[in-house]
């Protein structure tokens, strides 16, 4: 009797237990998690434009005080970064070459706001193996990017993924990065990479993750744009690696510095959210998800909302400036350093009609420091503007935003008029009559636009030390005139020539070299017969410091004809491209 009822409680024992386990395997859970994306920062840590010593926007300061908030009322968060961290504002050039003993500012800053991953990007891989390798070692979160491998092993050379799990909630967040590096960039600052295309890179790894740690979610964190067009390489791959590459939920983009927050349906008809913040931290992508479903490895479904945070109405974080205070006067004073006189002022906007003082000071120094028979040079900040007076070290950020070297390249005369015939071909318009458009614009640009022309200003590169004209009433590729050489010796198409140029036109980016002189990229670094020691900022400091004052020269060297249409189109253009109505 006593065995029958021992087996009677055991068995009830038993079945209780079962209908617990069943009732709770039954009942759904809900989880919610919050990304915060931000993209494209280059140092933008302060908000303030030590460029032009003024109140600037943006921000990680203000970004703190959005983080904070959004952490507060909220469990689960998720914060990501799309790269392009350590160029752009001064702060991150000084920590990138000047201090270089103490740990990078924006490595602290980003360790403090406690970012959970990030993508590498172009102006990352910018800076060199010497900052970057460091800089990655020094965060407390990983930099992905799953398409940069490594020419020595074959696999990726950073960490290609990350997955994270929020209360049995698994996310995956795959890097990638733009592959149109090796044409911007000097190859020895990527050297032992090679970067293979996103879309092919991505179809591998989104099987192989999925496989491998089943994700709930499924992010594409990416450095490239939305839409393409770039003829060489499949430089924003935004769109179509939503559309091509199943298994991808969300695209989170950057590069390209545009916003962008939309649904597109994929080759399966999934959905997928592609957003863009853009760039300086002045909006941040955030995204609520709620997932619902029983767990225990079961599919989880999921609500996502998606909406641009403007980061301009937050207030700076007093705690985030107070702790990075002692960093931000030490910028400071080094761009206060006076390093010359400017005896005239400058515009760049002049650099869109014809030879300009703002590129007469690029110009005179290129020639001066590599004693090259010819400069080419493109206004890189088509808004930059310096009155005449002191110089101090902010102001020559206006001529060189980018840490590119000079370099000196051989070519011949043939090969410099191709040049520049490709280079106006992409600038300068047709001209039929008096009434029309001298600047290529994209043919769906408005005046409210933020980029408004074809090809980006820092491509229109013109010559110093030939004159010539370049006649808008003749036939693309037959509009460039080369008259001789400015010191009066003629100009010989068949002689070859020393030309200056920075390293981003003479790794062959823009196509000017490739694409419009004919010379194969692969020849490219043959042609090369000098580069300077340093990046040419700290080479126009010294210039500076050389000369004492530079007084930009008065005589034009080249112009656009016939001068009566280019007259009456100047102001229109002008107007247009500045969104002045």
């Amino acid at each position: 009797m006593k065995n029958s009822v021992k087996g009677f409680f055991a068995t009830s024992i038993v079945v209780l237990a079962a209908l617990l386990m069943t009732a709770c395997s039954s009942k759904e859970k809900k989880v919610e998690l919050r990304i915060i994306h931000t993209s494209d920062m280059h140092g933008n840590v302060y908000p303030y434009d030590f460029i032009l010593d003024r109140d600037g926007s943006g921000s990680l300061a203000r970004f703190a005080t959005a983080i904070k908030q959004i952490r507060e009322q909220n469990e689960h968060v998720l914060l990501l970064d799309g790269g392009d961290i350590f160029q752009g504002q001064p702060p991150a050039y000084y920590y990138n070459y000047i201090n270089t003993a103490d740990t990078h500012l924006i490595v602290k800053a980003m360790n403090y706001l406690e970012y959970d991953a990030a993508a590498v990007g172009n102006h990352d891989i910018e800076t060199g193996h010497e900052i970057y390798d460091k800089c990655f070692k020094q965060t407390i979160f990983p930099f992905l990017a799953a398409n940069a491998i490594d020419t020595a092993t074959d696999k990726p050379y950073f960490s290609p993924y990350k997955i994270f799990e929020y209360s049995g909630v698994k996310v995956a967040v795959l890097g990638l990065i733009t592959p149109a590096i090796p044409e911007w960039l000097p190859k020895h600052l990527w050297r032992g990479i090679r970067f293979e295309s996103i879309e092919e890179s991505a179809t591998h790894w989104v099987k192989t993750i999925r496989e491998k740690s089943k994700p709930d979610l499924f992010i594409a964190l990416i450095h490239s744009g939305v839409d393409n067009d770039n003829p060489r390489y499949m430089e924003n791959a935004g769109r179509k690696l939503a559309q091509d590459v199943p298994g991808i939920d969300i695209v989170l983009c950057g590069h390209d510095h545009k916003t962008a927050n939309e649904w597109i349906v994929n080759t399966q008809g999934d959905s997928v959210l592609i957003i863009d913040p853009a760039n300086n931290v002045n909006w941040a992508s955030d995204i609520h998800i709620t997932f619902t479903g029983k767990g225990n490895k079961q599919p989880m479904s999921k609500q996502i909302e998606a909406n641009l945070l403007d980061i301009n109405r937050y207030e700076p974080d007093s705690a985030f400036l107070q702790t990075f205070a002692a960093e931000r006067e030490e910028v400071k004073s080094y761009l206060d350093k006076k390093v010359g006189v400017l005896k005239t002022p400058v515009f760049a906007e002049n650099a869109l009609f014809g030879t300009s003082a703002f590129m007469d000071v690029i110009h005179q120094f290129q020639l001066a420091v590599t004693d090259a028979d010819i400069s080419f040079a493109a206004p890189l900040k088509i808004s930059a503007k310096l009155n005449a007076g002191n110089l101090c070290v902010r102001d020559l950020f206006q001529f060189f935003p980018y840490s590119n070297m000079l370099y000196t390249m051989e070519l011949t005369g043939r090969e410099i008029k191709d040049y520049l015939e490709y280079s106006y071909k992409q600038w300068a318009a047709p001209m039929a009559g008096p009434n029309d458009r001298l600047i290529v614009f994209r043919p769906d640009a408005k005046i409210t636009d933020k980029y408004k022309t074809k090809v980006p200003t820092y491509n229109y590169s013109s010559a110093q030390g030939i004159d010539y004209v370049v006649d808008l009433s003749k036939p693309i590729g037959e509009r460039v005139r080369i008259t001789g050489f400015t010191n009066g010796k003629p100009f010989d198409m068949e002689a070859r020539y020393r030309v200056a140029m920075n390293s981003y036109r003479a790794g062959g980016a823009g196509g000017h070299l490739t694409d419009g002189a004919g010379i194969d990229r692969e020849e490219l670094p043959n042609r090369i017969l000098a580069i300077c020691k340093h990046d040419q900022f700290l080479t126009m400091i010294e210039y500076f410091e050389d000369r004492g004052s530079i007084t930009p020269n008065k005589k034009s060297n080249w112009k656009f004809i016939p001068e009566e249409w280019v007259n009456k189109a100047r102001k229109r253009d002008s107007d247009f491209f500045f969104g002045r109505k």
